[in-house]
């Protein structure tokens, strides 16, 4: 495993980089770091268990927020899936000692000499059945097997002219004339695969059809298609496939609103045929970031049933949120040697007991047992306990695959956790008791801060930020510190746990600077109006933009402004709960429903003149009563 050189503490670089499945899939590096956490191995169990022969859960979705390793978890299976030599596994093989049940799972599943061919699909194609064949024939060429793939393209050629012949005889007739020759001696050579003949073919399909290009693809039965290569490679020593679509959030975020009916009605057929696979076995997952229901809202009624019904043919399986996994993954990124860190943890105990007595009871980490909690401490130096709250949480809410928790860990830069161990060691060498602040995990995720695709609160509070630092002198540096923590506190809105006081402030950064700086640097921030201390709510620190206007001037202007443009009838007609009126007597004896929309109008809309039927004439009812506001006496006349 690569690591950065320190002289105690190092940190594994082969996290840095986000997970490929297609490309990592024979990358030893790639399944020796694999992490495995107890949501994977329960994933890992779900899925073994999926390939015994009497299995009808074969088609998932696995969703989860970025950085949660979802694509290194499903290479780990897939590896495994695949007959991967056992020492390829070695965190996994370490991590089966503990749990017997898997492990005999495991070592069935090996015993059994199953075995089953990866095909991979990724990125946002347009079209759903030309992904999944292409990747097919991707994935068969890689293994040497292409000579079981149908050749689809040659076969879509005769098939679209056997449908002119039959369809569109003056079309089928065109196409004589272009060739020359006779239409089913070209057939014949589409038939044997001749290269010549099939791109004559493509360059006449324009031609023939008003300028439409030749798609190989459409009118294919994927399903089928698939289940007869399955047929085949049993014949090659598999037992099936296992069909992973990677980021499959992206294809639904770019094409769900243009996805045909015959693409969804695929991957629903593609979902059932895999639960009835049985010995021929036929795998399908999905890997998303969201629910399939998050993406749907804005098509019309018969898409999103079209959706729901793909979405309900599918196993769920959720990532969970357990940070305390998260934590472990972590300590397991952040290597210590261990008699130097044996040496350096005698040396500066009063430091690590200072910061346990501070954070062993404190809600950030509530959820973990108290000596699990000191075990994290120690595990997850030099973060602080705050950064080691904050840090998972943050990346799950804001990051992309350029920047995650593990980016910030293991790549090196200025604003990394490796590029603060170096400045450390250049600056103090390896006996200071030194801490990543919050301030630096801002510094690293700033730059999606700044990205507008995010939640517009998230983009405000950016914008917030960016404005007061500009407005701080670069000498405060700890005031700059400041604010980018009471910054992160209010993104991540968990104010349960994580406060923005000035006693949470004072206990982040006593480590650094003493009580009475950083409650000056508070002070300093308060009289510049930049931070506002709330003592009326929690006595809540907040970050304050100085608007530069008079704000009794600007209210006095709106109340002018609304004074001439509101109208009493607008606004008693918004506050009305009962716009409609319901005639019960009269409906219950003549036997019907009618209802009557009701509306205020001022005096001066009743004249003489008034035409009642135009004026109604939008209304949506059986009738309408009118609520006439006069403005004075000769009015009310």
């Amino acid at each position: 495993m690569a690591e950065t050189q320190h002289p105690m503490i190092t940190t594994a670089e082969g996290f840095q980089y986000s997970v490929n499945i297609a490309f990592d899939l024979h990358d030893e590096n790639k399944l020796k770091n694999f992490i495995p956490t107890q949501s994977s191995l329960r994933l890992l169990e779900d899925i073994l268990l999926s390939t015994r022969p009497e299995s009808t859960s074969r088609s998932r979705i696995l969703i989860g927020a970025y950085g949660k390793g979802k694509s290194h978890i499903i290479l780990t299976i897939l590896a495994l899936l695949a007959g991967r030599e056992k020492n390829a596994f070695a965190n996994l093989n370490k991590k089966l000692e503990t749990e017997p049940r898997l492990r005999q799972l495991v070592d069935n599943y090996r015993e059994s000499q199953t075995k089953l061919l990866p095909v991979v699909i990724s990125g946002s194609n347009t079209s759903l059945t030309q992904a999944f064949i292409l990747s097919l024939q991707r994935t068969l060429s890689l293994h040497g097997l292409l000579d079981i793939m149908p050749e689809t393209n040659y076969k879509a050629a005769v098939q679209v002219i056997e449908t002119w012949r039959q369809e569109y005889p003056q079309t089928y007739r065109n196409l004589q004339e272009h060739l020359g020759q006779p239409v089913a001696s070209f057939v014949a050579a589409l038939n044997n695969y001749d290269i010549e003949a099939y791109r004559t073919f493509e360059q006449l399909h324009p031609q023939l059809t008003s300028g439409s290009s030749f798609n190989p693809f459409l009118g294919f039965d994927v399903v089928e298609l698939y289940e007869n290569v399955v047929a085949e490679i049993q014949k090659k020593g598999y037992n099936g496939i296992y069909v992973v679509y990677d980021e499959f959030s992206k294809y639904l975020e770019a094409n769900i609103t243009q996805a045909s009916v015959s693409d969804t009605k695929m991957l629903q057929d593609f979902a059932e045929k895999c639960n009835r696979s049985e010995n021929q076995q036929l795998h399908l997952m999905l890997i998303s970031h969201k629910e399939i229901g998050n993406y749907i809202d804005r098509l019309p009624k018969q898409k999103v049933d079209g959706w729901r019904g793909i979405s309900e043919r599918f196993q769920h399986v959720l990532l969970n949120n357990n940070f305390s996994q998260t934590y472990e993954i972590i300590a397991t990124v952040i290597q210590k040697e261990g008699s130097q860190w044996q040496r350096f943890t005698n040396s500066k105990r009063p430091s690590f007991e200072s910061l346990t007595a501070l954070y062993k009871g404190h809600p950030i980490f509530s959820e973990m047992e108290e000596r699990s909690r000191i075990q994290n401490l120690y595990d997850c130096y030099p973060l602080h306990p705050v950064s080691t709250f904050i840090l998972p949480r943050l990346s799950e809410r804001i990051a992309q695959n350029e920047r995650t928790l593990f980016t910030f860990l293991s790549a090196s830069g200025t604003t990394t956790l490796p590029g603060f161990l170096q400045e450390s060691q250049k600056s103090h060498g390896q006996q200071e008791f030194m801490l990543v602040t919050p301030d630096l995990i801002y510094d690293y995720f700033e730059p999606l801060l700044k990205k507008e695709a995010y939640s517009e609160s998230h983009h405000n509070q950016y914008i917030l930020t960016s404005r007061i630092l500009e407005k701080l002198e670069s000498s405060h540096e700890l005031d700059r510190k400041i604010v980018k923590t009471i910054s992160l506190i209010y993104l991540l809105e968990q104010y349960e746990k994580l406060k923005p006081t000035k006693e949470e402030i004072i206990h982040i950064f006593q480590n650094d600077y003493g009580h009475e700086e950083i409650t000056a640097a508070l002070d300093r921030l308060e009289q510049q109006e930049l931070v506002l201390y709330l003592r009326k709510s929690n006595s809540f620190l907040k970050l304050k933009e100085t608007v530069g206007v008079d704000i009794h001037e600007q209210i006095h202007t709106t109340k002018e402004k609304l004074r001439k443009t509101t109208m009493t009838k607008d606004i008693l007609t918004e506050c009305n709960v009962n716009r409609y009126l319901y005639p019960s007597r009269y409906n219950d004896e003549k036997e019907m429903t009618r209802y009557f929309s009701f509306q205020f109008i001022n005096a001066k809309e009743v004249q003489a003149d008034t035409n009642w039927a135009v004026k109604s004439e939008g209304i949506q009812a059986d009738g309408i009563v009118y609520a006439i506001l006069p403005s004075s006496e000769e009015e009310l006349e």
